[in-house]
């Protein structure tokens, strides 16, 4: 399944910040799907895959780094940009560690968001992600 090069998923447990963040982008020329949850995200993502995922660090249920760490362990590589408007001494470098391809506090500026989405293209695929792709080719060629 390919990405479409300007499909940006938003999974956020504020309406709010979806709507707004939806409108910016497909105001940008770019498909838009926003979740308020994980478990609406995940049933998703079975049958599609965004060119990023924007990603609200602080939620109910799973939080951004829990779903972060879902994701790294995906055969499919999706840039993730996390967004926070809670943002505690060290949880930058956490993020950035755990796979994430951008951490930005809100309020957003609206353009520099966009730089970020089109920016992640080019984002080297984390470590875990990688040993995944990996692992996932070596069954299917039959080799252990």
């Amino acid at each position: 399944m390919t990405a479409d090069p300007d499909h940006v998923a938003i999974l956020d447990d504020e309406p709010s910040i979806r709507t707004a963040l939806g409108r910016l982008l497909k105001s940008a020329g770019m498909v838009v799907d926003s979740f308020a949850d994980s478990s609406q995200f995940f049933a998703w993502l079975e049958l599609n895959t965004p060119h990023c995922l924007i990603l609200d660090l602080q939620m109910p249920g799973l939080n951004g780094l829990d779903i972060l760490g879902h994701l790294v362990k995906r055969p499919i590589h999706i840039p993730t940009i996390i967004i926070t408007g809670h943002d505690a001494k060290g949880m930058r470098e956490a993020c950035l560690s755990a796979g994430a391809a951008a951490y930005l506090r809100k309020p957003l500026d609206a353009d520099h968001l966009i730089q970020t989405i089109r920016g992640v293209r080019e984002a080297p695929i984390h470590p875990l992600q990688t040993t995944s792709i990996n692992r996932v080719t070596r069954q299917d060629s039959g080799e252990r």
